[in-house]
């Protein structure tokens, strides 16, 4: 399987990727995806600029699709999906992506990484989204002051995996694995 064509999204998933101008798949894409979209779990390793967010984050869609829903309540938009990034420019830069990607579904996609001030953060969260991209550190700050629930999670995708290990024990990160060890199913 090279073409997108091929792999059967949605209607609403394909008609983005086409308008992105995506027509044959990079080798990660062809690996990952078709194993991803079977519900397995997957751990890739590609070079940057190789598609690794597509490979991940559009089974990740596909398969979250039947939960989309137009309710305007939070409480029918609980965080399915959470992708751990160690950076705050790489967060933002994936969960745009997502947001291309499911910009024809109902589906919610919101960022949080440190550096700035949480409030405009902790609203987002608040109206509930069903994928949150965020970097450790902020994340167990939302966590903390409960913005943040991660009891329907479902999948969790964590990237540049070397950068979130930490070399000594770190309480903050130490947590973070504990509740990434808690999700049911994991893309790795």
């Amino acid at each position: 399987m090279n073409s997108f064509s091929q792999l059967q999204l949605a209607p609403n998933l394909a008609k983005a990727v086409a308008e992105m101008g995506y027509e044959s798949m990079t080798p990660i894409q062809a690996q990952a995806i078709p194993v991803v979209l079977s519900g397995q779990d997957v751990m890739g390793a590609a070079q940057t600029g190789t598609g690794k967010t597509a490979a991940f984050s559009l089974p990740l869609l596909q398969r979250m699709l039947k939960h989309e829903n137009a309710s305007t309540s939070p409480a029918r938009h609980p965080v399915r999906a959470l992708v751990l990034l160690p950076t705050r420019e790489l967060a933002d830069q994936v969960a745009q992506q997502v947001k291309m990607y499911a910009k024809y579904t109902q589906l919610r996609c919101a960022v949080v990484f440190g550096g700035m001030d949480m409030k405009p953060q902790t609203l987002e969260l608040k109206k509930g989204v069903e994928v949150l991209v965020a970097t450790p550190g902020r994340l167990l700050d939302h966590i903390e002051a409960k913005t943040a629930v991660l009891n329907q999670v479902e999948y969790v995708v964590r990237s540049r995996l070397k950068w979130l290990a930490p070399t000594k024990p770190r309480p903050r990160s130490h947590n973070c694995s504990i509740a990434c060890r808690m999700m049911t199913s994991a893309v790795l």
